[in-house]
């Protein structure tokens, strides 16, 4: 995990970053909530400075990882687990395994419900390199993002690709619980334009949850978080002022 600020404040922000994402990813979004917690971000193996570890192909084998790591510097207090796109399922599965969760807020993003995923196929259509990454280039190119960037370097091409490609096999194949809920708020933020979400199936997470479930639906595509980053801080402030106690949070929900 990796530290981006710390001031002496009771929440705790933790980051799960988006398929082919790392800790910096997020960077934007933790500057913007330091005056009023102690933010961190996972990084997953294969990235950054766990370059040498081999990529994760499991959501639940990852989730074990992270909660475990978590048991052992997580201190006293409230917590925001905030998941965009693959890291909405990642901490939603690191909830599930973390003891007192109503200490925790879920925020959902850019992800339909756990028992609603549907993504694209990437199974290669041919035996040479284009052909293989072809359907891969074409889904980061239309959705965009910091990433999408990457695309136009070769070198950058040929690091960032076995990355994201893993990222969303492991993605594609997870699968919750049957039944699976957690026992925090879940807050769900998705953009208007995304062709990953729908209203119908970010509402489903009213179905993973028993605590109550709040929607917000901000402009732009599926990197909303980046375009309006200050309006994400926002919310993620307002959860934090409720009364800066998750029951609070969840009250205001139900």
């Amino acid at each position: 995990m990796t530290t981006a600020a710390s001031p002496a404040t009771p929440w705790t922000v933790l980051f799960f970053p988006h398929s082919g994402g790392s800790a910096g990813s997020y960077q934007h979004l933790a500057e913007r909530v330091a005056d009023r917690a102690w933010a961190a971000c996972v990084q997953y193996p294969g990235r950054a400075e766990r370059d040498r570890e081999p990529l994760f192909t499991d959501v639940h084998v990852l989730a074990d990882q992270v909660a475990a790591a978590l048991a052992d510097v997580r201190e006293e207090g409230p917590m925001i687990f905030f998941g965009h796109s693959l890291g909405a399922v990642v901490a939603y599965e690191v909830v599930r395994r973390t003891p007192d969760q109503r200490q925790i807020v879920l925020v959902a993003s850019g992800h339909p419900a756990p028992s609603r995923i549907t993504l694209p196929a990437l199974d290669p259509v041919g035996d040479d390199a284009e052909d293989r990454d072809g359907p891969l280039i074409e889904l980061i190119t239309s959705l965009g993002g910091a990433d999408a960037d990457l695309l136009d370097h070769p070198v950058l091409r040929r690091m960032f690709l076995p990355v994201i490609r893993s990222d969303l096999m492991a993605h594609s194949r997870y699968r919750p619980e049957a039944d699976s809920a957690v026992d925090c708020p879940v807050v769900a933020l998705m953009g208007a334009a995304d062709p990953l979400t729908s209203a119908l199936g970010v509402r489903a997470w009213e179905q993973h949850t028993t605590s109550g479930l709040r929607v917000h639906v901000l402009p732009g595509g599926h990197f909303f978080t980046q375009q309006h980053a200050d309006e994400v801080a926002d919310i993620l402030r307002r959860v934090m002022t409720t009364d800066r106690d998750p029951q609070a949070v969840q009250a205001s929900l139900d």
